[in-house]
């Protein structure tokens, strides 16, 4: 299997060790920095185009969070979780799936999961699912489990903070080849970015932030941190 531990939060640079993410942390640093908020509070943003990371509230933040880590699980690792069954529906999938023709965009349908807790069961779900998959598959079946996708500007910055599981490929033009140790380490980075962009949006509004965050994979490049409010690169496509 492989390995995880407390405080695993960063991919080792040796891949003989093959430990893989603790999700856990991730409600561990969320919970108590979202803890008492108001409404105001967890529904406070702006939509100025130079600041992109205060696009989404913290409520929407959380919200990204528990779809994140429910349509991951879904549509990475599926095969893995579920092999003899189809897999379970905690959201309806048809409605929350990435593209344009999603009716949710990135988030949980916002006319069902409104309220912290009903946000937070789904997260949990999701990190419930993600746990499975790295405690219970080998690292050799996530290293060879991979997949081709076509590379946007943002997944092309963010991959220079793994030491492996990700590149570019010549063939197709403009890919990017992800293995699942990389990808479930690219899920983990993501979403505590999400919670460091909650601590910004509180500290935006004068309130103070709980939890020290480790300074690990996206959060080691500027625009994830906060050491500026410059927008990071958009999912605008690789042209090769």
């Amino acid at each position: 299997m492989a390995p995880t531990n407390p405080d695993v939060f960063e991919m080792p640079e040796d891949p003989s060790s093959g430990a893989m993410p603790t999700y856990s942390l991730l409600l561990d640093w969320l919970q108590p920095e979202i803890e008492d908020l108001s409404d105001a509070q967890l529904d406070f943003d702006d939509l100025h185009p130079d600041r992109e990371w205060m696009w989404w509230s913290i409520r929407r933040q959380v919200s990204h969070m528990a779809w994140d880590s429910l349509v991951f699980p879904y549509r990475r690792c599926a095969p893995l979780l579920w092999p003899d069954a189809e897999p379970p529906a905690p959201i309806n999938w048809d409605d929350h799936l990435m593209g344009r023709g999603a009716r949710w965009d990135r988030v949980l349908d916002e006319d069902r999961f409104r309220d912290l807790p009903a946000i937070i069961e789904k997260l949990s779900k999701g990190i419930e699912w993600l746990t499975r998959v790295v405690t219970e598959q080998s690292i050799e079946v996530l290293r060879s489990t991979t997949r081709s996708v076509h590379g946007t500007a943002f997944w092309a910055y963010v991959i220079q903070t793994l030491p492996r599981g990700a590149a570019p490929v010549a063939d197709p033009p403009g890919h990017i080849l992800y293995d699942l140790e990389g990808s479930l380490w690219m899920v983990f980075y993501e979403l505590l970015t999400h919670v460091r962009t909650i601590q910004r949006l509180k500290m935006a509004q004068g309130l103070e932030v709980v939890v020290s965050l480790p300074r690990v994979g996206y959060l080691r490049l500027p625009e994830y941190w906060g050491a500026t409010d410059a927008n990071g690169p958009d999912m605008s496509r690789v042209v090769s």
